[in-house]
C-alpha cells in the first residue's frame, strides 16, 4: 500500500532533516500545483513535509525546487515516439523479419518526424550499431537537424553496463539513461527489502558517473516493482540523479491504479511511457492487450492532467504495441508475489475488467499467420492511432496531426 510506504519513509532514522523549512514563493502561475498538493498556500512561507506524499528530507527539497521552478503556461510538453511501438518491425524481440529490412535508428527518426513528434527514445542499446563516439555523435547530429529529441533505454541495474549507458547517453544528447529493475519478484517482504538493498547498492555505483556527465538515470515501473518499492529504493539512493520513468499501463500488472500511481511518484517523474491496455477475463485472473492509446481502459486524460501539475518537464513517449501479458491475479502464486496488495486493490482491478472488458480474446495477426506486410501495416496504423490521440489530447493544432504514411521500411 502507497500509504504505508509513505508512513515508513516519514517514520525513518534517515528523516532527521525533515524538520520544517522556509521559503517564499507565490504560485499563481501553478494552480494545478496547488490543486495536486494541497499543503502549498498562494504565498508559501513554511513548508513540512504531508503524511499524504511522504518525500522526505533531501528528496522533498528536491520535489520542491522542480515545483517552485516550474511554470504550467510556459512548459512546452514534448511528445515523442519509443520504439518498441516497432518491435516486430525492430526485428529485436521475439519477431524475425523475412522480407523486410529492420528499421535501424534513422528510419526511426525519419517516422517521428513524418509524424510531427519531438522525439524518439530509443527503448534498447541493440538499436544503436555501434557505441563508438564518431557513430552515436552521428546520430545525435541528424536528431538534431530533423529537430528532434534523443532519449537512451536499457535494462538492469549492472553498474558497470549503466556506467557505459550513461556515457553513451551523453554523447548522444540525451539526458537521461531509462532502465528497470527487472528481476523476479520475491514472495516476502523481507526477501523484497533485501532486493531493493542490493539494487540500491548496485545502482549508488552509477550516480558519481551520473554527476559528471549530466545524465540523469530514470527507472522504470517495468511490472517488476511497485509504486511503493520504487519509492523505497528512491528513498534509499536519495539522489538528485535518479528518477522515474512513468509507463502508464504497467500499474495493471500489479493491481494499482495508474492515476494514483502518477499522482504518488509527482515530480520524481522525468520521462513518461504512455501505454494503455485492453483487458480481457481469463479463468485465472485477466489479459493485458496492447492497443491504441485512448482505446483502452487506462484513464489517460486524467493521467496527463496529474502530469501536467507534477511532472510537466517530462517527454510523453508514446508505446503503443500489439501484444499479449497474462495476469493470473486469481491464482495463489501470483499473489504470493504481491504480499502487500490488498482485497480492494484486486476487487478494484476485476470489476474494471468485469466492466470494460472485452467479450472475447482477440487474435493478433502474428497469431493467425498473417504475412508479414499485413504485421508491419497492423503495428503501424497502432501507433498512427495513437499519435493522433496524444495530439489532439495535448491540443495540438490541425497542422501538427499526424498524417498516416507507409512504414518506412515495407516493401511494395
Amino acid at each position: 500500500m502507497i500509504h504505508r510506504a509513505r508512513e515508513a519513509q516519514r517514520h525513518s532514522s534517515r528523516n532527521s532533516t525533515s524538520q520544517a523549512m522556509t521559503f517564499t514563493r507565490t504560485v499563481s502561475s501553478l494552480p494545478l500545483c496547488v490543486s495536486l498538493l494541497p499543503w502549498i498556500g498562494s504565498s508559501c512561507t513554511a513548508l513540512t513535509p504531508p503524511p499524504q506524499y511522504g518525500y522526505t528530507g533531501p528528496m522533498l527539497l528536491r520535489v520542491v525546487a522542480t515545483l517552485r521552478n516550474t511554470s504550467l503556461t510556459e512548459a512546452s510538453v514534448k511528445l515523442g515516439l519509443d520504439t518498441y511501438c516497432y518491435r516486430h518491425a525492430a526485428g529485436l524481440w521475439e519477431y524475425t523479419l523475412r522480407e523486410n529490412p529492420p528499421m535501424s535508428v534513422e528510419h526511426y527518426l525519419r517516422k517521428a518526424a513524418e509524424l510531427n513528434l519531438d522525439g524518439v527514445q530509443l527503448c534498447d542499446p541493440r538499436h544503436l550499431e555501434s557505441l563508438e563516439y564518431g557513430y552515436v555523435s552521428g546520430l545525435r547530429q541528424k536528431a538534431e537537424s530533423l529537430g528532434l529529441y534523443l532519449e537512451l533505454g536499457t535494462e538492469g541495474t549492472n553498474p558497470d553496463h549503466l556506467q557505459n549507458m550513461v556515457r553513451t547517453a551523453h554523447v548522444l544528447g540525451s539526458p537521461l539513461v531509462r532502465t528497470f529493475v527487472g528481476k523476479p519478484r520475491p514472495t516476502s517482504s523481507q526477501a523484497m527489502a533485501d532486493l531493493l538493498s542490493a539494487t540500491g547498492a548496485e545502482i549508488a555505483q552509477v550516480i558519481p558517473v551520473c554527476e559528471r556527465y549530466g545524465v540523469s538515470l530514470v527507472l522504470e515501473n517495468h511490472q517488476d516493482l511497485t509504486t511503493d518499492e520504487l519509492l523505497t529504493l528512491l528513498e534509499f539512493l536519495d539522489s538528485e540523479w535518479v528518477g522515474i520513468c512513468f509507463d502508464t499501463g504497467n500499474p495493471l500488472a500489479l493491481l494499482e491504479d495508474p492515476r494514483e500511481c502518477a499522482t504518488a511518484f509527482g515530480p520524481l517523474i522525468r520521462s513518461v511511457h504512455l501505454k494503455d491496455y485492453q483487458v480481457v477475463a481469463r479463468s485465472d485472473g485477466f489479459l493485458l492487450l496492447g492497443c491504441a492509446l485512448g482505446e483502452g481502459v487506462v484513464d489517460l486524460s486524467a493521467v496527463l492532467e496529474v502530469l501536467a501539475a507534477s511532472a510537466p518537464q517530462a517527454n510523453l513517449n508514446i508505446e503503443a504495441f500489439m501484444g499479449k501479458h497474462i495476469c493470473p491475479a486469481l491464482e495463489e502464486d501470483y499473489l504470493k508475489h504481491l504480499p502487500e496488495a490488498t482485497a480492494h486493490a484486486l476487487a478494484r482491478t476485476l470489476r474494471l475488467v468485469r466492466d470494460r472488458g472485452l467479450p472475447r480474446m482477440p487474435q493478433l495477426p502474428i497469431e493467425r499467420g498473417a504475412p508479414e506486410d499485413e504485421i508491419l501495416a497492423t503495428e503501424d496504423d497502432l501507433v498512427v492511432r495513437s499519435v493522433r490521440w496524444a495530439q489532439q489530447a495535448l491540443g495540438r493544432s490541425g497542422s501538427e496531426l499526424a498524417n498516416p504514411g507507409e512504414h518506412p521500411d515495407r516493401q511494395e
